[in-house]
């Protein structure tokens, strides 16, 4: 009897096998040469979406931030200790991000609080507020091989501030004279 158990436990043990992350120096070694063989030509962009593909993310807004939109300039603080960030015609909030499928598994970003800018008498018609963008090397989570995850560099994009921007016009159809404004 003692010999059955044996084998179902065996049995159990070898069709359950689990895969394991490797060591975070391991990772860190990685996500380091990674990094290295990035283009300088990539690094800042605008306008562009971030990397969101993945269900697993998970967003904090940071404490003591607001992601609420004031309703000019006015209400914005402006002390000498005030970060640029609280201060800017187009104000933004930072967030955190957790992935736990990518290596670092938490990165922070940031938001604009506002769609359009912001001026002394209210909010722009004619200028919006539009993301800025860095690329960032990260490793993401692959196949389990010898019973451990492989990471591979991806380049993702992090919103890191937020500018004010003239509204972009769109191509206009053939029924219309002139662009139409988005």
């Amino acid at each position: 009897m003692l010999a059955v158990i044996e084998m179902v436990v065996s049995a159990c043990v070898h069709t359950t096998s689990t895969c394991g992350t490797p060591a975070r120096v391991n990772l860190a070694i990685q996500l380091r040469s990674a990094r290295n063989s990035i283009s300088p030509e990539s690094l800042l962009l605008t306008a562009r979406e971030s990397d969101r593909q993945s269900s697993n993310v998970t967003t904090t807004i940071l404490e003591g931030e607001t992601n609420v939109c004031p309703e000019n300039l006015n209400e914005l603080d402006n002390t000498m200790h005030t970060p640029t960030r609280h201060r800017s015609t187009c104000p933004y909030y930072m967030v955190s991000e957790h992935n736990p499928n990518r290596f670092p598994a938490t990165l922070t970003s940031v938001r604009c609080r506002c769609q359009q800018c912001l001026e002394a008498g209210g909010r722009s018609l004619e200028n919006v507020c539009e993301p800025v963008y860095v690329t960032e090397v990260v490793l993401m989570q692959g196949e389990c091989d010898n019973d451990v995850f492989q990471y591979n560099p991806t380049e993702i994009q992090i919103q890191v501030a937020c500018t004010c921007a003239r509204r972009r016009e769109e191509e206009s159809s053939s029924d219309n004279e002139g662009p139409i404004p988005i």
